[in-house]
């Protein structure tokens, strides 16, 4: 089993290999960073520990980007996490309740939950695309992780990807439904690629000697943003699908900022960082400025957000 959180001192495995997150539980709350202003008036879903306070397992949570109105939408044994929103306001969860992990999915409110991958590999990960007809997820079904495609009641589950020797996931759609872009460390360490929806025509996008994880669309399709340790810690940076352009968009030395989701409005982003001790939510403005504190839980950690289309 490859849970989502795994031991007394957290670590998240956003890779199944290299580039795990170790997370810590805060001991201190240090406020650098303004909490709950600004920002879109949209609603974000993301995981949290903060009601159990003793296993540190993960459930999720909405909340508006003010920080306001947090609901929990999961109760379940094990961690439910990488939450994603479709544009019909469904959203799809990667879970351990039954086990292993495997997808999910579920109305807003968290009521008529579904599982939809049933094997006793690891079903994670997982990108609605923008019809909301299919899902695209990561697997190690078949030995190592690659990339599949399920429609989005869990049938006609298909593999795009077949690199035997190297993990390929991280699966994110391109809001014209044409492309995907994931990550792989078929060149030696993790790079940003791109492909057709069908799996064809994989491109390199990113060159860096670091890790470069999760990348996230802008809704134009021209941009993406994704986090990188290339310069030493964790931060996140934006560049054009065709490689050029690249921005770094945080810069907090020896912290770490992960798991950008941008808003449909193009206007924000979304992230989780340890800047302030404990991993926390974030948003900032597409550009890095005006970062906002979206969270506070000094006891817990919120992670994985994603933004409602």
């Amino acid at each position: 089993m490859t849970p989502l959180v795994r031991s007394s001192r957290r670590v998240f495995t956003v890779c199944c290999a290299a580039s795990s997150l170790l997370i810590a539980a805060a001991c201190s709350n240090d406020e650098n960073t303004p909490t709950g202003t600004g920002g879109s008036s949209s609603r974000l879903v993301f995981a949290s520990s903060r009601d159990n306070p003793a296993t540190f397992e993960l459930d999720l949570y909405t909340v508006n980007a003010d920080g306001s109105d947090v609901r929990r939408i999961t109760t379940s044994p094990g961690d439910d996490g990488e939450p994603t929103w479709s544009t019909q306001g469904r959203i799809a969860f990667t879970s351990s309740r039954d086990g292993n992990n495997e997808i999910y999915s579920m109305n807003a409110d968290g009521s008529d939950v579904q599982r939809l991958t049933n094997n006793t590999a690891n079903d994670q990960q997982p990108s609605w695309s923008p019809d909301g007809s299919r899902i695209a997820f990561a697997s190690n079904r078949d030995g190592n992780f690659e990339i599949y495609v399920m429609n989005a009641d869990g049938t006609n589950q298909v593999r795009l990807t077949t690199e035997p020797s190297s993990i390929e996931n991280g699966p994110r759609w391109s809001p014209d439904g044409s492309r995907i872009a994931f990550q792989s460390d078929r060149d030696g360490n993790f790079e940003i690629y791109m492909m057709n929806a069908n799996g064809t025509s994989p491109v390199r996008l990113t060159n860096s000697p670091g890790d470069d994880l999760f990348a996230s669309w802008a809704p134009s399709g021209q941009r993406f943003a994704f986090h990188s340790n290339r310069d030493g810690n964790f931060e996140l940076y934006a560049m054009n699908v065709d490689g050029t352009g690249l921005t770094r968009l945080t810069n907090v030395p020896g912290k770490n900022s992960y798991y950008p989701s941008w808003s449909s409005d193009g206007k924000r982003i979304a992230f989780h960082s340890d800047r302030d001790a404990n991993f926390e939510i974030y948003t900032m403005a597409a550009d890095g400025s005006d970062i906002v504190r979206v969270t506070n839980s000094p006891d817990a950690f919120d992670v994985f957000a994603a933004w409602r289309p």
